[in-house]
């Protein structure tokens, strides 16, 4: 199985290694879903803790809670991480003005979710057609600077086989692959800064 989200833990360890983060750290994973990645960052050292809409248990490492509101105080944590989920939440510009807020002056954004290759391509839960150019927009609008990000486009195309394979794929998930096929749909991972130097893509 790859896992929950595209790459599974693998993705996950690429997405730290590209920020250039290790342990400790106050961690916030939004959209953690069962919270396999908050398990494996606390494993790691972390003080990692997850949110989630649809799987949040109230628990001191995983608790219910909207990313586009979220429940904790300004300046919490050192870095913010989603994986596969700003796309999804209904409203993602103002998920990233969120996770803005709880980052401490200079911590991170790590970010793994899709992109579109075609200018009529859907808009998902963001402002815009979701182009690469979109993501960098609405950054860009949120206070974030880009620091690295890398394509890992066949992580998706490896999760969407799978998928089909193992049978994990609902009609709405079906619908979505094959209306994201159309658009030429990619993945990326990328690391985003609050304040600080500007780095390189």
């Amino acid at each position: 199985m790859i896992g929950s989200h595209p790459g599974g833990m693998a993705l996950t360890r690429r997405l730290f290694a590209l920020g250039e983060i290790t342990p400790p750290g106050r961690v916030l994973d939004l959209g953690a879903g069962g919270g396999e990645s908050v398990r494996y960052l606390r494993e790691q050292g972390y003080a990692a803790v997850g949110i989630d809409l649809l799987y949040g248990v109230g628990s001191s490492e995983l608790f219910w809670g909207d990313m586009r509101s979220l429940p904790v105080s300004d300046g919490s944590f050192d870095i913010c991480m989603a994986e596969c989920s700003v796309s999804t939440c209904g409203d993602g510009t103002s998920a990233l003005r969120e996770a803005f807020r709880v980052l401490r002056p200079g911590g991170s954004l790590l970010l793994s979710d899709i992109f579109f290759g075609k200018e009529d391509a859907p808009a998902l839960s963001m402002p815009y057609p979701l182009e690469f150019s979109c993501w960098e927009r609405v950054w860009r609008e949120t206070g974030f600077t880009l620091r690295k990000w890398l394509d890992e486009t066949p992580v998706w195309r490896e999760f969407y086989l799978e998928s089909l394979w193992n049978g994990n794929a609902d009609a709405a998930c079906l619908d979505f692959f094959r209306e994201a096929g159309k658009a030429r749909c990619g993945y990326f991972l990328a690391w985003l800064g609050k304040g600080g130097d500007h780095g390189t893509i």
